[in-house]
C-alpha cells in the first residue's frame, strides 16, 4: 500500500516497553505456571498435545506436521499476551525469571528455536553469537514460507519470545537475515512486509534497531518508497557514524555526537506517527511547532539536564520524551561547553594582542590574572 502499518507499530513498540499497564498475578508457586511446567516435560501442551521432549524429538523435520498443526507454537514460544491458541497460558514475568534460571528448560528452548529455524530452512550455526546460514533445503522451505503466510505471525512470535528470554542477540540475526532475503537475494517476496512492518521492529536496542533500519533503507527499491524511517535522517546516518568525538568528560559517560546522530534515524518517523495514528511508534518523538519553540526546548534540556532511557516507563510519550530530552542535553551540552571554551580563548588571545602594542604584559603573571578573570580558560 505504501504506507506504514501504524497497528503493528503500535503494538511493537507496546512489546518493547514491555506491556505498560499490564496487570500479573503474583502467584509464586511452581505449579501456576504452565509455560514452565511444559517446558520441564511435566505437562503436555493443549489441546491435544504431546509433552515437549516427544516433540523435539518426533516433530523434527516433520514439515507437513509442524505446517499443519496450530496449538503448539504458543507454548513453544509463549508471550505476555494471548494468542490464537486461548488453551495457552500468557508468559508472566516470574515465568520468565523461573525459565533463565533453569539450564534443562533453556537447552529446550534452544532446540526449539532450532526446530522451527529448520523448518523455515534455516541453520543455527553458533548457539553463542546466534548466526545463521540458509539449511541445504533451504528452495523448497523458502516456497512454503512465501506459499503460507500465517508463518509470518509465528516468525514474529518467535522474535518476541527470543526478547523475553534474553536472546536480543538472537533477535539481531534472525531479522538481519530475513531483510537480507527478502531485499537484496530477493528470495522471499511475500515475507518482506511483514519483515518491514513486524521482525524489524521486534528489536529492543535502539542502536541495533536503527542499524537494521538504515540496511533494510540501503537495500529497498524503490528506495525513495521507503516509510519505515525518515529519508533525510538516513541518508545522514553514515555520514553521522563516522564523525569524531567532541572533547567530553570521561566521568560523565556521554555518547559521542556521531551516536547521537544515529539515534535521530527514528525521531521524524514518530512525529509522523502521531501525527497520522496518534499511537506511539517506539521510535524517539520530536516536539512539534516552529524554530523558536523547539530551541526554547532545546534550552530546557541543557539547563534541566536528563538521565537516560528508561525502558520501563509507563507513559509511552513521557518515555520517549525523556529519551529526547537526554540525548538532546549530551549533544547540546558538550558542543555548548566547546563554544564558550573557544570563545574565551579568542577574547584572551585578542587581549593579549592588545597588551602587547601598549606594554602593559611584563610577566607571566599578568598573563595568569587575565586568564582568571576570563572564567580560568587555559591557553
Amino acid at each position: 500500500s505504501g504506507r506504514r502499518n501504524w497497528n503493528a507499530a503500535k503494538d511493537l513498540q507496546r512489546y518493547r516497553h514491555r506491556y505498560p499497564g499490564l496487570m500479573e498475578s503474583e502467584n509464586e508457586e511452581e505449579e501456576e505456571m504452565w509455560n514452565l511446567s511444559f517446558y520441564k516435560n511435566e505437562i503436555c501442551f493443549l489441546p491435544q498435545g504431546l509433552h515437549i521432549e516427544i516433540l523435539l524429538e518426533s516433530w523434527w523435520d516433520n514439515y507437513e506436521v509442524l505446517e499443519e498443526n496450530h496449538s503448539y507454537i504458543q507454548w513453544l514460544f509463549p508471550l505476555r499476551e494471548h494468542g490464537m491458541n486461548w488453551r495457552a497460558k500468557p508468559l508472566t514475568c516470574q515465568e520468565i525469571q523461573a525459565f533463565k534460571k533453569s539450564k534443562e528448560v533453556m537447552q529446550r528452548f534452544i532446540r526449539a528455536y532450532q526446530l522451527m529455524l529448520r523448518f523455515y530452512g534455516i541453520i543455527l550455526i553458533n548457539e553463542e553469537t546466534g548466526e545463521l546460514q540458509r539449511a541445504e533445503n533451504w528452495t523448497e522451505r523458502f516456497q512454503n514460507l512465501n506459499r503460507f503466510s500465517h508463518n509470518n505471525l509465528r516468525i514474529t512470535r518467535i522474535l518476541k519470545c527470543l526478547g523475553e528470554m534474553g536472546y536480543e542477540h538472537y533477535q539481531v540475526h534472525l531479522v538481519k537475515f530475513f531483510l537480507t532475503e527478502t531485499l537484496v537475494k530477493e528470495t522471499l517476496p511475500n515475507v518482506k512486509r511483514s519483515a518491514l512492518d513486524y521482525f524489524l521492529f521486534t528489536i529492543r536496542s535502539k542502536r541495533k534497531r536503527r542499524e537494521l533500519v538504515h540496511y533494510a533503507w540501503q537495500h529497498f527499491k524503490p528506495r525513495g518508497s521507503f516509510v519505515w524511517g525518515p529519508h533525510d535522517k538516513l541518508l545522514k546516518y553514515r555520514a553521522c557514524s563516522t564523525k569524531s568525538q567532541l572533547p567530553q568528560k570521561a566521568e560523565d559517560k556521554q555518547e559521542t555526537p556521531g551516536k547521537k546522530c544515529d539515534d535521530s534515524v527514528e525521531e521524524d518517523q514518530s512525529q509522523s506517527l502521531e501525527e497520522e495514528q496518534k499511537a506511539g511508534d517506539a521510535i524517539d518523538l520530536q516536539p512539534k511547532g516552529n524554530d523558536e519553540d523547539v530551541k526554547e526546548k532545546l534550552s530546557e534540556c541543557v539547563s534541566k539536564g536528563g538521565d537516560g532511557e528508561e525502558e520501563k516507563e509507563a507513559s509511552f510519550i513521557q518515555q520517549e520524551e525523556k529519551d529526547l530530552n537526554s540525548e538532546t542535553e549530551e549533544v547540546q551540552g558538550t558542543a555548548e561547553n566547546d563554544c564558550t571554551k573557544e570563545s574565551k580563548k579568542r577574547k584572551l588571545d585578542a587581549n593579549m594582542a592588545d597588551a602587547k602594542k601598549s606594554g602593559l604584559l611584563k610577566n607571566p603573571t599578568d598573563i595568569e590574572n587575565i586568564s582568571r578573570n576570563l572564567g580560568e580558560c587555559a591557553i
